[in-house]
This record gives structure tokens, sequence and C-alpha cells, in this order.
């Protein structure tokens, strides 16, 4: 059986193969007042981003009165158990990387015996 701290070395071990340091303003909406008003965090992390699947059959064309987007799903992203991840309808995160301009569409908790190793993530890179 696998333990938590093996899993949390295993992890690191990956991303320390391909390293990327990335810096986002994580934007979460808290209720205050009857309302949700954003809280703004300055975050930098050291990730390993992949492709997930071929390139050519997960390109999304998004057109709209406004003009024409082009989104790709064939990246994920691996962070480590300090990283504290989430996305929901209150939270989004979006950052620049070598691949381009990306958003964090799902996050995966890996979690052995009810401790958290660290986070998969699906990405969407906007183009």
């Amino acid at each position: 059986m696998i333990t938590a701290e093996r899993r949390k070395k295993d992890i690191n071990w990956s991303i320390a193969q391909n390293p990327t340091v990335i810096s986002f303003t994580k934007v979460v909406k808290k209720p205050v007042n009857g309302h949700f008003e954003e809280v703004t965090e300055d975050v930098t992390l050291t990730v390993r981003i992949f492709p997930q699947k071929t390139y050519d059959s997960s390109i999304t064309v998004s057109s709209g009165t406004i003009g024409t987007s082009y989104k790709n799903t064939a990246y994920g992203m691996l962070a480590d158990s300090e990283a504290d991840l989430s996305v929901d309808s209150k939270t989004s995160i979006e950052f620049d990387c070598p691949y381009g301009h990306m958003k964090v569409k799902n996050v995966y908790p890996q979690i052995i015996n009810g401790e958290i190793c660290g986070y998969d993530c699906g990405l969407e890179k906007v183009m």
C-alpha cells in the first residue's frame, strides 16, 4: 500500500522533472452583507504542465456576437500538496505560461488516507 509521504515524494519528483513557475491572482468571491465581494490573492507556484491528449481533437471554437475564441483542453497540471488549489463558480484561476494563457477548469485532489498529497488539474488554453 502506498503511503501519503511516498505519494508526496512521487509528485514532487514528477514536478522536478519539468518544472514551470506560474504566477496568478486568485480571485475568490466571498459573501459580505448579502452580496459577493471579490477578494484577490497573489500566488506563485512551481508546477508541471503536460499535454493530456492529442491537440487536434480538443479545440473548441466559440463564436458569438463579440468575436470568435478558440479553446484547447489538451493540457493538465500537477501541483504539490502546498498549492491549496480549488475552483468553482466563486473561484477562478488564470495564468500565463510558456504554453500560453491558461485557465484551470477542474481540480482533483490526490488524497491518501485522508491527507492531500497534491493536485491534478485540467487546464483550458484560451487562444
